[in-house]
């Protein structure tokens, strides 16, 4: 038995659970493309990526002025500058933060409004939705992305 810690493997695209003879099997071509299978990923695992993140929260309506004001506290609570649009019953939060993998930058993406909710005077709406992408996917879609806005602006859509 080998005592050599085990390296982790990278994320596997499946086609559907239990799919292809041996198990998941991962998508055909993957092993062509940049960092697809068997890749070493170009990094150690305590290595931290830069992720941007994009959480929408939503539930019902709000106004706008106690909304705005809830959503300022928010962002000058976190330790990293966001960016908000809103609207009386939707709100997203886009920001860049450092993690080990998406998994983690996407549990504080989820984390932030319940852990800020009391502080900040948020509403009590939920998360509908969350995007997180390297900054290499992000750069990949180049003109197809609007501009970003400043960071730490907070304004309604």
């Amino acid at each position: 038995m080998d005592d050599a810690p085990s390296q982790p493997q990278p994320p596997r695209l499946v086609l559907a659970p239990g799919g292809g003879e041996g198990g998941d099997a991962p998508l055909p071509g993957l092993e062509q493309l940049p960092g697809g299978a068997g890749a070493d990923w170009g990094r150690s695992p305590q290595q931290p990526v830069l992720w941007h993140v994009s959480v929408t929260f939503a539930g019902p309506r709000v106004p706008r002025q106690q909304l705005h004001a809830a959503l300022v506290r928010l962002v000058e609570a976190q330790p990293f500058p966001a960016t908000v649009r809103y609207n009386d019953e939707r709100a997203e939060i886009s920001y860049w933060d450092e993690a080990e993998d998406v998994d983690d930058a996407a549990a504080l993406g989820l984390r932030m409004w319940a852990e800020n909710r009391r502080t900040a005077d948020l509403p009590g709406w939920r998360a509908v939705g969350i995007e997180v992408v390297d900054r290499e996917t992000l750069r990949a879609r180049g003109e197809r992305t609007p501009p970003p806005a400043a960071l730490g602006d907070v304004r309604p859509w």
